[in-house]
């Protein structure tokens, strides 16, 4: 993303901005061959909500080389002492921890020994995870961020938000000194470990918040085919996310990374493991093995730990408020940026449900990514759909949405289209911003910037279709320029039948001869033929030009509510000869018209909006005379 406006950080938050900063300088290092089995050591982490960072035992068992797949050596060990009495072991959550020997870093906590001892658990060496600092981070820019405040929803009263706004406040002091108290004893930590699925359990815990049950349906759907599998449902972190930007974090600290922030989150939490200035080493482990990434970094709220009798117990904690920018995601852990911001695209989804009288408003940014994009996307605007909904049962839902981008001149991809389904419409209502999303991301041209998207639904918890009966024309003589009235009978679903009138003017370069009308809805696809056989031109533009003709062609496809009048088309021609006829015919009508002077202004096919899906086909016939 080059352009300017990508590079402006548009989330939709409010912003608390601190005066300084504490810094950290990157804490001594252990190298990997220095480390010998029967070492003991210390690891530093955060296993509850008083948000204090406690030290637990570490006995080094020994060195292995790693899972058989070419990657590189950990540190088998075993973890004990009071801290892993009151877990039970080593937990998901943990990962990232820093673990130190004579006050030297080794590596961060990374995954556990399957179905072993719960307090038997593997380090990705430091070494191993400092690489990721070197890493080519073509994702970043230098752009200052520029942040919008949401407005408070509707339901929160003033005194509310002044409340929750203290409360932040507080919670960060408490925070602050509470990660001042422990730095004396704690140095820095970094590390992470190398995809060992034979030897460990290096799954990470997804956890979301705003999601009801059938958007977390939709969320597994779109996600799970990516690695993201085990999703937790995570503590409500407040109505409001904080940009906080002069942030700290230590060695042991828990931290986040996340996909969305506002009213929907998707993230993950771990611990730190080293700390370098702004930069940041954690988890040990990837988030999403997606490289080079631009995701949310976040401070993180440990509520408690939970133990597990299969595979182990879990950290339960939530992302909290932004602190920085995630750039790389890579088998040894994940590494950010203090005060720097991902780009983003905000996302705003208002629904308007009809039956229930109400109107609700979401807001989230998502963190910038062509292959997460879409599928965020469209899992926030069905999310807020079923929740407004609060039903499952039949329904009809008008979508109208505007997405802000420079794929095309014009700016906007824009459609409103109508949806039914007898259950669960907002699994098709979102279809064809999924195609708007993939269509601009899949640019195979040049990388197209988002910079917004708005999406606008009403419901309506019934069926809103409706059959063609009939279309009688005002006349059945016409010359090519004239305009017909057809009276259009229509059939609503369980209602008393509607008429409504339609002008259709006949295109100057008709033939002479009966003409054949199909009146059908807009997303009725005729099976006829259209074009002669045998002339099938192949695209001569560039592909930019080609590009942007598809994204042309997307805005301007029939609607469902939609009533299309146009010629009916014609099977092609069997032989040469009627297609030098139809060819012949052609030619002389364009010619008639040329002569006349005359523009040829009427299109074949016309468009006239419906308060009704209309679901069905009905062809009528006029007589055209000579122009």
């Amino acid at each position: 993303m080059r352009s300017l406006l990508q590079k402006l950080f548009f989330l939709v938050v409010p912003a608390i901005i601190l005066l300084s900063r504490n810094v950290f300088a990157m804490a001594q290092i252990m190298p990997l061959d220095e480390v010998r089995s029967g070492m003991s050591g210390v690891g530093y982490t955060v296993i509850d909500y008083r948000g204090v960072i406690e030290p637990f035992d570490v006995d080094i068992v020994g060195v292995t080389g790693g899972s058989g797949k070419g990657t590189t050596s950990l540190i088998m060990a075993r973890a004990s002492g009071a801290l892993m009495e009151r877990t039970g072991g080593v937990l998901q959550g943990m990962s990232g921890s820093p673990i130190y020997v004579d006050g030297k870093l080794i590596g961060a906590l990374a995954i556990g020994y399957k179905e072993t001892s719960p307090y038997t658990f593997f380090i990705t060496p430091i070494e191993n995870m400092l690489k990721i600092w070197d890493m080519p981070d073509n994702r970043a820019f230098d752009k200052p961020a520029v942040f919008v405040e949401r407005k408070p929803a509707e339901n929160n009263s003033a005194e509310n938000n002044s409340t929750e706004e203290n409360s932040t406040e507080n919670n960060s002091a408490e925070n602050t000194n509470s990660t001042e108290n422990n730095s004396a004893k704690v140095t820095t930590p970094t590390e992470t470990d190398d995809g060992l699925d034979d030897l460990g359990e290096e799954k990470t815990a997804i956890f979301f918040n705003g999601f009801d049950n059938n958007g977390l349906d939709f969320l597994k759907r779109e996600l799970e085919p990516l690695g993201f599998k085990d999703f937790y449902a995570a503590p409500a972190a407040g109505s409001r996310t904080i940009v906080n930007h002069s942030a700290s974090l230590v060695p042991g600290a828990p931290f986040g990374v996340a996909v969305i922030c506002g009213d929907f989150t998707l993230g993950a939490t771990g611990t730190v493991t080293a700390v370098d200035n702004e930069r940041i080493l954690g988890f040990g482990h990837s988030f999403a093995h997606a490289g080079n990434v631009n995701y949310f970094m976040t401070d993180a709220t440990v509520i408690g730990p939970l133990s597990g009798t299969t595979s182990g117990g879990m950290r339960i904690a939530s992302t909290g408020d932004i602190i920085g920018r995630i750039n790389q995601d890579r088998d040894a852990g994940v590494s950010g940026i203090l005060g720097k911001f991902p780009n983003v695209v905000p996302i705003t989804v208002r629904v308007k449900n009809n039956s229930l009288n109400t109107v609700d408003t979401y807001n989230a940014s998502i963190a910038y990514n062509e292959n997460l994009l879409p599928k965020l996307g469209v899992t926030v605007a069905y999310s807020a759909l079923s929740k407004s909904m609060d039903s499952l049962a039949e329904a009809t839902v008008t979508v109208n949405f505007d997405v802000k981008t420079n794929a095309i001149e014009d700016g906007f991809i824009s459609r409103k289209n109508m949806f039914y389904n007898d259950t669960d419409v907002g699994q098709i209502a979102i279809i064809e911003l999924l195609q708007a999303l993939n269509l601009v991301c899949g640019n195979v041209t040049n990388e197209s910037d988002i910079f917004n998207i708005e999406v606008n639904m009403e419901v309506d918890q019934e069926r809103k279709s409706a059959s063609l009966v009939s279309a009688v024309p005002d006349k059945k003589d016409v010359k090519p320029g004239q305009t017909v009235n057809f009276t259009v009978t229509l059939q609503p679903y369980r209602k008393p039948t509607e008429t409504i009138n339609i002008p259709y003017t006949i295109p100057l370069a008709t033939r002479e001869g009966t003409l054949t009308l199909d009146i059908r809805g807009g997303a009725i696809i005729p099976t006829a033929q259209a074009a002669p056989a045998g002339v099938i031109t192949p695209s001569t533009e560039p592909p930019a030009k080609e590009y942007e003709r598809r994204i042309k062609n997307f805005i301007n496809a029939g609607r469902t509510n939609q009533i299309v009048v146009e010629p009916t088309l014609t099977p092609a021609p069997k032989s040469e000869k009627e297609l030098k006829q139809a060819l012949e015919s052609a030619k002389k009508a364009q010619e008639r018209v040329l002569k006349s002077g005359r523009k040829n202004s009427a299109p074949q096919t016309q468009k006239f909006d419906a308060d009704y899906i209309i679901d069905n086909v009905i062809q009528v016939s006029v007589n055209v005379g000579r122009l």
